[in-house]
């Protein structure tokens, strides 16, 4: 009964979390590449200055790589 209980609450092998980092990591570049081209692409505008508008693309797309990396960690290393 104990080893049944312990093999249910297991969440070792459990692979959705490094999943959702790599969704997350997408998702978060995807948003930096709007920032970047979405007024060339006719998509929008953004009310930003350049210079920030640069800062967020490439903040969001260096923490979109890092969401990936930690995701690529947990999955094959």
């Amino acid at each position: 009964m104990r080893q049944e209980n312990d093999n249910t609450n297991n969440r070792t092998n459990v692979q959705y979390r490094p999943l959702g980092e790599l969704i997350r990591g997408m998702i978060f570049i995807l948003f930096g590449l709007y920032a970047l081209f979405s007024e060339k692409l006719g998509m929008g505008r953004l009310d930003m200055s350049d210079t920030w508008l640069y800062v967020l693309a490439g903040m969001l797309g260096a923490y979109g790589l890092f969401r990936v990396y930690r995701g690529i960690k947990q999955l094959f290393f």
